[in-house]
């Protein structure tokens, strides 16, 4: 199980903006099954503050300092507290967030205590094969579908499977099936399916619109 233990290592630095929710359920589930439960640390979460809104356009004048209306001089804007799950697995360290509070933990500060967030090696590229192999590996297809559609890397190097993301992503934007207003399913091929109108339709759209000129 090393093996599955480094590529979650390595995909964890960089989960990417989709199919987040998918990919944490999938490491708590690794997690629980093969790796060893080390405790609880508290994370302290701090943001600085930017400031009250500026003008009709929503940009922010920056902190005023001790008459700032938003933070009251302190120049934090807010403060959390998240308590995380210590998990130990083949010589990796992970965390799985539990809650949070926004209450002065006690005794302050705790033990252990993170400041900010986790900061992770870059691994770059290797982040998002590393993630599809996991998929693959675990047998989890539907994730692996989603996630082979999702991305078009474009940086050449032996990346397997990111670089078979692009062709497919392509096909599935060519052959993608959508459902017309009138209910009738059709392929796009490629074209903007948010029209949601199939051939016979726009045909008949088409047909009705008058071209007579003024």
């Amino acid at each position: 199980m090393k093996l599955l233990a480094w590529l979650l290592h390595i995909a964890n630095t960089d989960v990417g903006m989709t199919n987040r929710s998918e990919f944490y359920a999938l490491k708590e589930r690794l997690l629980r099954k093969y790796g060893r439960f080390a405790g609880h640390q508290i994370q302290e979460i701090k943001k600085p503050c930017w400031g009250p809104w500026g003008d009709e356009y929503g940009e922010r004048k920056g902190c005023q300092g001790e008459k700032c209306p938003r933070c009251r001089g302190t120049g934090v804007f807010d403060f959390r507290w998240v308590r995380l799950e210590r998990w130990e697995w083949a010589g990796y360290v992970f965390h799985r967030p539990v809650d949070d509070s926004r209450v002065i933990p006690s005794p302050y500060p705790p033990a252990d205590m993170i400041l900010g967030r986790i900061e992770h090696k870059d691994y770059g590229r290797a982040a998002n094969e590393a993630r599809l192999w996991l998929y693959l590996i675990c047998g989890e297809w539907r994730l692996f579908g989603k996630e082979m559609k999702s991305h078009a890397y474009a940086r050449p190097g032996w990346w397997p499977l990111t670089n078979l993301q692009r062709p497919v992503m392509h096909m599935a934007m060519v052959f993608h099936r959508a459902t017309c207003s009138c209910g009738r399913r059709y392929w796009t091929y490629g074209g903007a399916s948010y029209k949601c109108y199939c051939p016979r339709c726009m045909k008949r759209l088409s047909s009705s619109i008058d071209t007579t000129p003024f």
